[in-house]
């Protein structure tokens, strides 16, 4: 176990558990560490955890870091700190059970973020049961928007102790990164090898993210549009790589996508500023943190209607386009529909983007994080017996990553 600059000068610890943080855990992390009255503590309780195969996050920002070697190390790290809340992201990892009931132990508050929604998975009754006496150990949340909050409602938690907003990137990271791209167009175009006119997506590379069903809606729009369709590149990387590559070239598309790989942080603003328009075509996404990205850059986004971002961040209309991700014909037509806007109208688009997800911000995020401590640490914990004894079962699974 690894302790990273740990500072006792704030007057309220606050423990904030996560699997591994990435770029946007670090630019919301920073954002509040520059808050009063809290200082941050982050666990990582697996920190070589791959799901993401991003850069590692070198220096904090204001934000202290401890790094677990092992999943038995967390009680220990916990009450090195001694926080006086505990803020755990998600409520499905076995960490996150352990760290629960170690704080239900103490009377310590728990706060949990979640993005979760009625319809990223499957739901049934008795496991709806379950789950709601989990989140009833939590005394408040932060919600990443509309649909998460009322799922969280779903499962029994007041709205009093509600607040947004959880899933946030760095605005003006893409924001500038893109300008800068559209000043060096012609030049970095050629250096990237990507075409002068495409829709953009970037996604990992599983069955949820949809990538088959953009693909065969690609070949309709193509064999719609002729000779003036614009391409497709598809970013990222996962276990469907080859999969989706022969599928292109089957279908007779290999030539109009490119797959650059896995892109890093630094270099994602320069593919959104090239690009015409964002697509998301997954089948299942409890948000979609990517449509926050291409929308800061200044883009148009076809999003579809399971990403629990569709609900906040897209207007139809104004900035893009919902679709049904199972009709591979409809999201076709709209890839044609944003395509025929004329260029001035789409740039508009792109400017209502941005202001739309300037309310989704880490300093949104420092706000909801800061008044839901706040809520957390003045209420008395109260936790019924089915609480304590499900959550005492949970904690004793061993981590793995299926539970992320």
């Amino acid at each position: 176990m690894k302790a990273e600059g740990h500072s006792r000068t704030e007057p309220m610890r606050v423990a904030f558990l996560v699997q591994r943080v990435g770029p946007y855990h670090d630019a919301r992390l920073r954002a509040h560490s520059g808050r009063p009255g809290q200082a941050l503590h982050v666990i990582e309780f697996r920190p070589q955890e791959r799901v993401y195969a991003w850069d590692p996050i070198g220096t904090t920002g204001g934000y202290a870091r401890t790094r677990l070697g092992r999943p038995e190390d967390l009680e220990a790290a916990l009450d090195q700190i001694a926080p006086a809340v505990v803020v755990c992201v998600g409520y499905s990892d076995p960490e996150i059970h352990r760290a629960v009931r170690w704080g239900m132990r103490r009377g310590i508050p728990l706060v949990t973020c979640s993005d979760s929604t009625h319809e990223d998975e499957p739901r049934t009754p008795t496991k709806e049961l379950l789950k709601g006496a989990v989140v009833a150990a939590f005394d408040a949340a932060l919600v990443a928007g509309s649909r998460s909050d009322d799922y969280l409602r779903h499962l029994g938690m007041s709205g009093a102790v509600r607040f947004r907003a959880w899933d946030v990137v760095d605005n003006r990271h893409f924001e500038a990164g893109a300008n800068e791209a559209r000043r060096a167009a012609k030049a970095l175009r050629n250096t990237l090898a990507l075409p002068d006119r495409y829709f953009f997506c970037s996604a990992r590379f599983v069955a949820k993210k949809n990538l088959a069903g953009l693909i065969q809606a690609y070949g309709i729009y193509l064999k719609n549009a002729g000779p003036a369709a614009w391409s497709l590149v598809v970013a990222g990387s996962g276990p469907l790589d080859g999969a989706l590559k022969v599928q292109a070239r089957t279908a007779g598309v290999g030539d109009r996508i490119r797959f650059p790989g896995f892109l890093q942080y630094q270099e994602l603003p320069a593919y959104y500023g090239l690009a015409e328009a964002f697509v998301l075509p997954s089948s299942s996404d409890q948000w979609g943190l990517v449509v926050n990205e291409a929308m800061a850059a200044g883009l148009p986004v076809l999003v579809s209607s399971r990403c629990g971002c569709s609900a906040d961040l897209v207007h139809e209309g104004e900035n893009g386009f919902t679709f049904n991700p199972d009709d591979p014909a409809a999201l076709a037509r709209v890839l044609g529909d944003l395509a025929g806007i004329q260029p001035n109208a789409r740039e508009a688009m792109g400017r209502q983007s941005r202001r739309i997800v300037a309310g989704f911000a880490p300093e949104t995020f420092a706000d909801g994080l800061t008044a839901a401590v706040h809520c957390a640490s003045e209420r008395k914990p109260r936790r019924r017996l089915l609480t304590r004894v499900l959550v005492g079962l949970l904690a004793a699974r061993r981590p793995g990553r299926d539970d992320s």
